[in-house]
């Protein structure tokens, strides 16, 4: 399809390529609707819950707990502002017994 200079374009003209425009993108959506079909695609959402994950940090007077992802919790950013370091609040946990070979 040749890319007309639309700046010369008519008004007619103008709504004549968005028609078209619009008639090429419903026929695209077709197809992916009907390939995603035959892939398998119910058009449900996934079930799949994201896991969750102990807590890393805790504040020892109020017992707010951080994960250690995405952004700093709002109490350690007030904690590592006055000058403590984020080691401070690790939770310390029982090293696991390493499994070895039965006998």
């Amino acid at each position: 399809m040749p890319i007309p200079q639309i700046k010369s374009l008519s008004v007619t003209e103008l709504l004549a390529l968005r028609e078209a425009v619009d008639r090429q993108l419903q026929e695209r959506r077709a197809e992916l609707q009907a390939q995603l079909a035959q892939i398998g695609s119910n058009g449900k959402a996934s079930t799949a819950k994201g896991t969750t994950v102990p807590p890393k940090y805790r504040h020892p007077k109020t017992g707010e707990t951080w994960t250690g992802r995405g952004g700093v919790a709002g109490w350690l950013a007030k904690e590592l502002a006055a000058g403590k370091k984020r080691d401070d609040f690790l939770i310390v946990k029982a090293a696991k017994k390493p499994r070895g070979k039965t006998k």
